[in-house]
C-alpha cells in the first residue's frame, strides 16, 4: 500500500493555475451537491487525496506548489463564487 501512494505521489499530475478551477469542479459538486453520495466528506477530504496525486502550481513560473490547507480553500472559495455564498 506505501508503495502505491509513494508511487501516486511521485507521478501526480502537473495542473497550472489557469486550469485550477476546471480540475476542481468536479469536486466541489462531489463536496456540496445534495445528491451526492460523498456530500458527508468535506473538501479537506478531497484536499489530501487531491495533493497526493495532483501538484497543483502557485504560479506558471514557480516550481511551488499548493499545500493541503491551499487545495481545501481553492475547493471553498469555488464553492462561495458558484453558489454565491
Amino acid at each position: 500500500m506505501l508503495g502505491t501512494v509513494n508511487n501516486l505521489y511521485n507521478n501526480r499530475i502537473v495542473v497550472l493555475p489557469a486550469d485550477r478551477k476546471k480540475f476542481l469542479l468536479p469536486f466541489v459538486h462531489l463536496c456540496y451537491d445534495h445528491d451526492s453520495p460523498f456530500k458527508i466528506k468535506g473538501p479537506k477530504f478531497f484536499a489530501e487525496l487531491l495533493y497526493m496525486a495532483v501538484d497543483f502550481k502557485k504560479s506558471n513560473d514557480s516550481d511551488e506548489s499548493l499545500i493541503v490547507e491551499e487545495i481545501d480553500y481553492e475547493i471553498q472559495r469555488l464553492k462561495r463564487t458558484l453558489l454565491d455564498d
